[in-house]
């Protein structure tokens, strides 16, 4: 995640809330902060991450980057992914459903 994707969600979540106020609000901080945030005035980098945490709410950090020690396991994965990608939602509903049909066993066990 990069400085420019935080200030984009950031700008999205403005959008959404609809005032500088609401998000102060849901951040704890004041909406001259939150103003100076939007500007560039400060650096979203520099935003505390309990102010970043009460924003986004439901955000999902993966620490390791969705990689593991076996690059082979790696690609496959990506390769399926993008396949998944790619589907149409009932391409998607398809392909779990074979999964489950054929894979239900390994599925149960994690």
């Amino acid at each position: 995640m990069e400085e420019n994707d935080i200030y984009a969600a950031l700008q999205e979540l403005y959008r959404r809330e609809g005032t500088q106020k609401r998000l102060a609000e849901l951040a704890g901080i004041t909406q001259s902060t939150i103003n100076a945030y939007l500007s560039g005035k400060a650096k979203v980098e520099n935003m505390p991450l309990g102010v970043f945490l009460r924003l986004f709410r439901d955000i999902k950090i993966d620490f390791f980057g969705g990689t593991t020690r076996n690059p082979e396991a790696d690609a496959l994965r990506d390769q399926l992914l993008e396949i998944f990608n790619a589907l149409d939602p009932v391409g998607k509903a398809r392909l779990l459903a074979m999964a489950a049909a054929n894979f239900g066993d390994k599925l149960k066990k994690q």
